[in-house]
């Protein structure tokens, strides 16, 4: 068979551009709603399991349960990776492929408007006490900046007020054992699951 020149007018196909696997969707994990154990008002949802937190160990007495608050650089790294997704972007797919816990303190948890301040076997705590904002209950606290003197300097460096939102600058909220409830526990109506946290919320008034 003979061979033929190729046509002038052709031309070379060009190389495909590699494709890139779409980006990997964050895993979102499910939140937990929250309510008052005492007039069932919706307070806090979380990605947390409020049963399975650590709590406080003694010298504190009260044994409340500890719940991480998300930092505002973190809410901001969030939303970054949230655009990235949106935008289909392939550098988005080495990015965090699991979503962090996150908490929100619904604005029907009201905190006080001054600290507490409360006897301990090594001295004082400074409390900001967090009350449901129906039954006026207190269902956590917040530590006063004072406890944390890393906090404390970073506010004086700003020229922050001592009284402006000292709770939206905390790490942590603590939360009283027994004062909050899961709306499926609240839904089912679970005596048992109820009877426990009663209990809870009774210990730790009697060893306070």
């Amino acid at each position: 068979m003979s061979s033929h020149p190729p046509h002038p007018d052709s031309q070379p196909q060009q190389p495909r551009e590699p494709r890139h696997p779409p980006p990997t969707p964050k895993q979102r994990l499910p939140i937990h709603t929250n309510h008052c154990r005492f007039c069932n008002h919706l307070l806090l949802a979380t990605t947390r399991t409020i049963t399975t937190l650590p709590r406080r160990k003694p010298p504190a007495q009260d044994a409340a349960l500890i719940l991480p608050l998300p930092r505002a650089e973190e809410e901001e790294e969030d939303e970054e990776d949230d655009e990235l997704e949106s935008n289909n972007n392939p550098k988005a797919e080495n990015a965090a492929a699991k979503q962090p816990h996150y908490t929100i303190l619904l604005s029907t948890t009201i905190p006080d408007r001054k600290p507490t301040l409360v006897r301990r076997e090594d001295g004082f705590e400074k409390r900001l006490l967090l009350r449901c904002g129906r039954c006026r209950v207190v269902v956590g606290y917040f530590l006063d900046a004072v406890h944390f003197p890393s906090t404390e300097i970073t506010k004086e460096a700003a020229g922050e007020d001592e009284e402006d939102d000292g709770n939206r600058r905390a790490k942590v909220v603590y939360l009283l054992p027994g004062a909050l409830m899961e709306t499926g526990a609240m839904e089912a109506n679970d005596v048992e699951k109820l009877g426990a946290m009663d209990r809870e919320w009774a210990g730790w008034m009697e060893s306070s």
